[in-house]
C-alpha cells in the first residue's frame, strides 16, 4: 500500500512539475520576436503622399493599453479630435488642421465616410466622452454610450467645420457611404433596429432615416459592420460574434428602401474585423483577428496566434452564393488592411499585442507592432502573403495607400509613455515588383493621441 501511494505521490509530482516547466518554456519562447523592427531608409528624397486629403479619428478619452485594465490615463485639455492633412504632402511644411469631433476607438475602424467629391466627412461616435475626472473604469465596457453622428464640412481643409451633430441611435459603431454619395449605412446596437441607412440631403446634411432589425431565425445576427458594394445594391456584413458575413439587397423605390437577404450568411473565420469590396465588387475582403481562440478573454488577448487576410467571390449576377477563395496567415491581431488602387496589393496593419499593460515585463508582441505586405490576384482572387514589417508604436488600428499606390500612411494611438498626448501618423513607401516591398522612411506626422481610423480622399 505504502508503495503504491509513493508512486501515486511521484506521478503526480512529475506531473506538476512537468506543467510548471512547460509554463515557463512557454513564457521563455515569448520573449522570441520572430519580426525585427523594419530599419529606416537613409534616402533624403522628401517623402510623397499624393491624394486630396487625408482624415484622422482619435480618440483621447483613453490610452492603449486601457483595453487590457480599464485604466483611461486621461490628460487635460487633450480631447476627440478630427485632423486634416492637406494634399499632396509637403514633408517638409505640412498643412495640418484639427476640430474637435467625439469619436471612440471602441469598434472596428471603419467610423469615417466621405462624400464622393471628398467635400463632406461623416463620423459616428461610437462611445462618449466619460465624465471629468474620471481615470479608471471597472471594465472599458463601462465605457458611456454614444449616439451622436457629425457632418464636418472639408470644402477648405485648412479650415474644417462641424455642419451638425445628431443623435442617431445607440453606440453607432461603424459608417459607409453609397457610391452615389446619397446614402448612409450605419451600424447600432439598438435591439430591433441593428441597421440603420440615412437619406442625404444636397447639402450633405442628414435627411429620412430607415431603421432594420437584423435577424435569422429569431435571433440578432450582431452585425458589426456594413459596407455597400461598387453597384450600390448591396450590402454585406459581418455578424455573430464576428464569425461570418451577411450579404443583403438594397431596394430603392420611390421613398422607400427595403434591405433583404441576398443568400444565407457564410461563416467565414473566428473574429473577423470589418471588410471591403474589391474596387470591381468581385470579392469581399477582410481579416481574421483570431481573438476568440480560447473561452478565456485572458488567454485569448496573451495566446491567441496569427491573423489571416481573406477573400471572398461574390458576384451576384451569376446568382451563385459567396465562396471563400483564399486566405492567408497575415501578423498578430491584424484589425486594419488597405487594399491598393489597382487592387494588386494589400496591406494589412497588425496590432500584436501592443494593447498589453506596462506591468508585464516581457511578452510576445507587446513592444511594437507590424505591417503584413500581401500581393492580391483580382482575377482569381488569390492571396499570397510577401513579408511583415515592425514598427514602433501601441495599437495601430488603420492604414491607407495614397492616390499613387506608392505610398502607405499608418496610424499610431500612443506610444508606451506615462500621460501620453501624442499620437502620429507614419508613411512608408511601396516599392512595386515581383516580390513587392515596403521601404519605412521615418517620417511621422504628430496628431492628437489615439489616432485609430485613417481616410484617404483621392
Amino acid at each position: 500500500m505504502e508503495i503504491i501511494r509513493l508512486n501515486t505521490f511521484k506521478i503526480a509530482l512529475l506531473a506538476v512539475i512537468g506543467f510548471i516547466l512547460a509554463i515557463i518554456i512557454y513564457g521563455l519562447l515569448q520573449l522570441i520576436e520572430p519580426v525585427g523592427i523594419a530599419s529606416i531608409s537613409q534616402s533624403t528624397q522628401p517623402v510623397n503622399f499624393n491624394g486630396d486629403t487625408l482624415l484622422i479619428a482619435s480618440d483621447a478619452d483613453m490610452v492603449a493599453t486601457a483595453y487590457a485594465d480599464a485604466k483611461l490615463d486621461r490628460v487635460a485639455g487633450v480631447e476627440d479630435a478630427l485632423t486634416v492633412i492637406d494634399l499632396p504632402l509637403d514633408s517638409n511644411n505640412p498643412t495640418v488642421s484639427s476640430i474637435r469631433v467625439s469619436n471612440s476607438v471602441m469598434s472596428w475602424p471603419q467610423i469615417i465616410a466621405t462624400s464622393p467629391n471628398g467635400k463632406r466627412a461623416y463620423i459616428v461616435e461610437v462611445r462618449s466622452r466619460p465624465e471629468d475626472g474620471i481615470q479608471e473604469l471597472d471594465t472599458i465596457d463601462d465605457m458611456p454610450e454614444g449616439q451622436y453622428l457629425t457632418v464636418v464640412d472639408l470644402a477648405n481643409p485648412k479650415q474644417p467645420k462641424i455642419i451638425e451633430s445628431v443623435a442617431v441611435g445607440r453606440n453607432p459603431e461603424h459608417i459607409s457611404i453609397s457610391p452615389d454619395g446619397k446614402l448612409l449605412a450605419v451600424n447600432l446596437e439598438d435591439a430591433g433596429r441593428e441597421l440603420l441607412i440615412v437619406k442625404l440631403q444636397p447639402d450633405g446634411k442628414l435627411g429620412k432615416r430607415f431603421y432594420f432589425p437584423m435577424s435569422s431565425n429569431g435571433k440578432r445576427q450582431d452585425n458589426r459592420t456594413a459596407i455597400w458594394h461598387p453597384s450600390g445594391k448591396y450590402l454585406a456584413m459581418t455578424q455573430d460574434k464576428n464569425s461570418r458575413v451577411g450579404f443583403y439587397n438594397v431596394t430603392i423605390s420611390n421613398d422607400d428602401i427595403q434591405v433583404t437577404p441576398y443568400s444565407q450568411p457564410i461563416e467565414v473565420g473566428n473574429h473577423l474585423t470589418h471588410p471591403r469590396f474589391s474596387s470591381d465588387g468581385r470579392f469581399l475582403l477582410t481579416c481574421d483577428l483570431k481573438w476568440s481562440t480560447n473561452p478565456s478573454p485572458i488567454l485569448s488577448a496573451l495566446m491567441n496566434p496569427k491573423g489571416e487576410a481573406i477573400a471572398i467571390k461574390f458576384e451576384p449576377e451569376s446568382g451563385q452564393s459567396p465562396v471563400i477563395t483564399s486566405r492567408v496567415e497575415v501578423g498578430l491581431s491584424p484589425e486594419g488592411f488597405a487594399i491598393s488602387p489597382d487592387n494588386s496589393l494589400i496591406a494589412t496593419v497588425n496590432m500584436r499585442r501592443t494593447y498589453l499593460p506596462s506591468y508585464i515585463p516581457a511578452w510576445r508582441g507587446k513592444p511594437y507592432s507590424s505591417l503584413s505586405v500581401v500581393k492580391f490576384n483580382s482575377q482569381s482572387g488569390q492571396l499570397t502573403n510577401v513579408d511583415e514589417y515592425g514598427f514602433e508604436g501601441l495599437l495601430p488600428e488603420q492604414v491607407t495607400f495614397d492616390a499613387d499606390g506608392k505610398s502607405l500612411a499608418v496610424v499610431i494611438f500612443n506610444y508606451r509613455e506615462p500621460g501620453p498626448k501624442k499620437g502620429a501618423v507614419e508613411f512608408w513607401n511601396v516599392i512595386a515588383g515581383d516580390q513587392p516591398r515596403l521601404e519605412r522612411t521615418g517620417y511621422k506626422i504628430d496628431v492628437v493621441r489615439g489616432a485609430h481610423d485613417i481616410v484617404l480622399v483621392p
